[in-house]
């Protein structure tokens, strides 16, 4: 739009030269002829007639180029703003030459209009703004760098993307970022991709639990029966407890790595929704107690009838439960809400807490095998989830704002079963 201007000035300069020279050339020779002037007087006459609008037309011009000129330097070009994705560049100095309102928003910068200097901000090293100061400082270029940019209650995907701006010389000019947008196409991938990984690592437990699991056995037998040679006060009978709990942790885990192994199909029936999560509040309760915790239902007893395997949707819930309390170490309010969406004709069940929120960067990991951030947590709770939702044709997904809270979604087919899928 600024070339576009300069262009018209331009034009609109020589159209008055043009328009001038006429009229002063007219003027010159009615002039010459009147008062009987030669010809060579008649010209220098419409020199000096001409020259002095010429000048001042010239000056105008030129200071309105320039004008246009030094806003291109100070601010992003409109093309920059009509972007539809985040885009920023930045000189060698660390000063950002562009940058658009997109890029503004997930950068936290609310102010573009001041010059702005990447080495004089401080930001946390999941900022899009780190990945292109570290292009300008160390040459690292990034590609496909997951973020998550979460506005009140939405959340987006992006993959950054990060380039160093060279000159016709080979020298550094600069260096610019680009967020590109995740597409549905892209988080299908992800979820066949999670599907995979489930399968890989229920392959491995499938080969390796029971070996495991029997020796264990034989161990754990014996313990129990050395544990009878202590009296009580003895300090060995306290090593010996301990010894016991944690091969009940180890047993635990097998269960659960079993579990993933196993993706029997589900066992059908007719079940209500509101009785299955009744069920799995009544066993988290205590803990809830425990911990100073509220438990709030937001669901009707009244929802229609679904076709799944209470037991396994029953854990699967339990899980989501779970997490959601040793989330709230200091208190807070577990919410469960259920509700049929008529439109879709799905059940879609929520799980809020007031609790401390994931970290943004292990968003994309929280469904993973052995991912966890508790240290008595096996991580195999989550992908035991996953794996029950999908096998009932279901999904689940997660938003959350550090410092407070979650919310889990899980959404399930009513009856049209034909959707579930099978080993």
């Amino acid at each position: 739009m600024v070339s576009k201007e300069v262009l018209t000035l331009t034009n609109q300069f020589w159209i008055a030269m043009f328009v001038l020279q006429l009229a002063t050339f007219v003027f010159t020779h009615w002039l010459a002829k009147t008062l009987g002037l030669t010809v060579a007087a008649a010209c220098c006459l419409q020199v000096l007639l001409a020259a002095g609008p010429c000048i001042m037309l010239y000056r105008r011009v030129t200071a309105r180029i320039k004008e246009l000129a030094d806003k291109t330097k100070t601010q992003s070009p409109v093309v920059f703003q009509d972007l539809p994705v985040p885009l920023i560049v930045a000189d060698k100095r660390g000063q950002i030459t562009a940058i658009n309102d997109l890029a503004g928003e997930i950068c936290g910068i609310s102010d573009l209009k001041e010059p702005i200097n990447l080495f004089a901000l401080s930001f946390t090293n999941d900022n899009p703004l780190f990945f292109l100061a570290q292009t300008l400082k160390d040459k690292q270029v990034y590609h496909e760098q997951h973020y998550i940019y979460q506005r009140e209650d939405d959340l987006k995907y992006y993959l950054l993307c990060t380039a160093e701006i060279l000159k016709k010389d080979g020298q550094s000019a600069g260096a610019m970022l680009i967020a590109l947008p995740v597409t549905e196409h892209s988080l299908l991938s992800n979820y066949l991709s999670q599907r995979g990984k489930l399968a890989m690592i229920s392959e491995l437990a499938a080969g390796t639990a029971h070996e495991i699991r029997n020796p264990l056995t034989t161990v754990q037998g014996l313990i129990q029966l050395l544990s009878r040679r202590f009296q009580e006060g003895d300090p060995a009978r306290e090593y010996v407890a301990i010894m016991l709990q944690e091969i009940g942790q180890i047993n635990r885990i097998i269960n659960e790595l079993l579990q993933l192994a196993r993706r029997r199909t589900p066992n059908l029936s007719f079940a209500s929704l509101p009785a299955v999560l009744d069920k799995v509040l009544l066993t988290v309760a205590a803990e809830a107690n425990r911990r100073s915790i509220i438990i709030e239902k937001q669901y009707n007893h009244r929802l229609p009838l679904m076709v799944l395997d209470e037991d396994q949707i029953q854990q699967a819930f339990w899980h989501l439960a779970s997490n959601a309390i040793h989330a709230m170490p200091y208190g807070g309010t577990l919410t469960v809400a259920a509700r049929y969406l008529t439109a879709e004709d799905i059940m879609e069940i929520t799980f809020t807490d007031t609790g401390t929120g994931i970290p943004r960067e292990k968003m994309t990991q929280i469904f993973y095998p052995f991912f966890t951030t508790r240290p008595e947590a096996t991580g195999l709770g989550l992908p035991v989830s996953y794996q029950i939702i999908d096998n009932h044709g279901g999904r689940i997904s997660v938003k959350s704002l550090p410092g407070k809270g979650s919310t889990f979604t899980v959404k399930l087919p009513l009856v049209n079963y034909e959707k579930a899928k099978t080993p």
